[in-house]
């Protein structure tokens, strides 16, 4: 339905606009839910398709046709045709991995906009990230050395590179130099040991991140692709949402690393939820929040979980699900449904209705247990990081199944066990399930758009 609302005001008076729908798909775990997927399904009917938030270091992968698209930075809506793609201000551009999936915007002819104002991960980001990590010795954070956190501390401190820069040489190179940005920049990397603890040959990068004239001419070399893409993503978006049409709001990783909501070393450096689209776009009061969830619960890197199971339970579903880093090839670890933190993550996102990934990967254990609450934990306590590192999980067993159920298509026509185990997450959640992934193809979903 659409409706009307004010939303500007000029010299003429109130002008009355259509408003358009709204829809964010957020990962409600630790990431890798399977999100790519489901953008993919969601992106068909979505006019826009919106990455707001992120870098490189999320990673999404889709199956289409039997042929895989591992994608890292740029919309999941790239693999359609005439689609409108958006990299918001809110995300943190690498140009390289950016410029490599552009092959896919050409490939399939849909159409991109970076905003001018997105951040640019710098190769001496990626030198501080592992120096910050080799100096961290056993208390690293199993960062993807991807330089994202870098990226973002400069751009909260107010001096970070833009897209925008990219279009005069002269322009980056002042930049770089304002405030003696770069001069700080190489002193925390020789402070970390980049250099001598950390071999500058290991970061594969091609060049000399400590070297100034090599980092502007290694900008201006992805400068002549990416230029023609920039634009004023806020503006298109409020545009089109003006306009009647769907935006869609993709997120990268989930609402458990969102900044704000763990709150230790282990989150995300950016937030992950529909607050980050209201902060970096200027949109506010969605229509729909749709949280993606595993059947089970992985994560990966280092960082508290407590239903982990680190036992060859915990490596048959790894191997059966394929569970390793679509960005850095990592083993996740891998567990039991954990439902405390699945509503909390459905609490802090806002999400209004859930989709279940991977539930064919259960099929065949010989037993199936949830995480119903922590021992000495309120149902309201902040699932901190602290908290995390002490919770005693409190389990209950389901019957299990063994039917292949890669197939299947129908609600009906899946094993009554299976089915109970939908209707136990729906209902300690409180939220309806919209659709289950049941393999990885883009086809392998079974659609419960009215099962509430």
């Amino acid at each position: 339905m659409v409706k009307l609302s004010i939303t500007r005001q000029n010299a003429g008076g109130i002008h009355m606009s259509r408003i358009g729908k709204k829809i964010v798909i957020v990962g409600a775990q630790w990431g890798d839910e399977g999100k790519g997927k489901l953008v993919d399904l969601y992106a068909e009917k979505a006019d826009v398709v919106v990455r707001y938030e992120g870098g490189s270091n999320a990673g999404h992968t889709l199956v289409i046709a039997g042929r895989t698209y591992k994608l890292h930075l740029l919309p999941s809506g790239i693999v359609r045709s005439g689609k409108l793609c958006l990299f918001g201000p809110g995300g943190v551009f690498d140009l390289k991995i950016g410029c490599d999936e552009l092959a896919i915007v050409r490939e399939h002819g849909s159409r991109l906009v970076l905003d001018r104002n997105a951040s640019v991960v710098l190769p001496i980001h990626r030198a501080i990230d592992a120096g910050r990590e080799a100096a961290a010795g056993k208390s690293k954070i199993g960062t993807t050395l991807k330089g994202i956190g870098p990226a973002y501390a400069d751009f909260w401190l107010r001096r970070s590179i833009k897209l925008g820069h990219l279009t005069s040489e002269s322009k980056l190179r002042e930049k770089l130099l304002d405030g003696g940005y770069w001069d700080e920049l190489v002193a925390l990397c020789v402070h970390l040991g980049v250099g001598t603890r950390v071999d500058i040959n290991d970061l594969k990068l091609g060049m000399d991140p400590l070297s100034l004239d090599e980092t502007v001419a290694w900008c201006m070399r992805y400068a002549d692709q990416l230029c023609e893409y920039l634009g004023d993503t806020r503006k298109i978006a409020h545009e089109r949402l003006d306009k009647g049409e769907t935006v869609l709001f993709e997120s990268a990783q989930g609402a458990l690393i969102s900044t704000h909501f763990e709150g230790g070393k282990f989150c995300t450096s950016s937030s992950r939820t529909p607050g980050g689209i209201s902060t970096s776009m200027g949109i506010y009061n969605f229509d729909e929040v749709i949280g993606v969830t595993k059947a089970y619960t992985t994560r990966v890197g280092a960082g508290p979980f407590p239903t982990e199971l680190d036992n060859e339970v915990g490596e048959g579903i790894r191997q059966k699900g394929a569970e390793f880093g679509t960005t850095t090839g990592r083993a996740r670890r891998c567990g039991w449904l954990d439902l405390p933190a699945l509503r909390y993550a459905c609490r802090v996102a806002g999400i209004t209705k859930l989709v279940v990934t991977k539930l064919d990967v259960l099929s065949g254990l010989a037993r199936l247990q949830t995480c119903e609450a922590y021992e000495d934990v309120d149902k309201g306590d902040t699932l901190t990081e602290d908290v995390l590192e002490t919770a005693v999980p409190i389990y209950e067993d389901h019957e299990p199944w063994s039917e292949d159920i890669t197939s299947v298509r129908d609600v009906n026509d899946l094993p009554s066990a299976a089915e109970n185990y939908l209707y136990k997450i729906r209902d300690s959640i409180g939220l309806p399930i919209a659709s289950v992934s049941v393999g990885p193809d883009r086809e392998a979903m079974v659609d419960l758009e009215l099962w509430s």
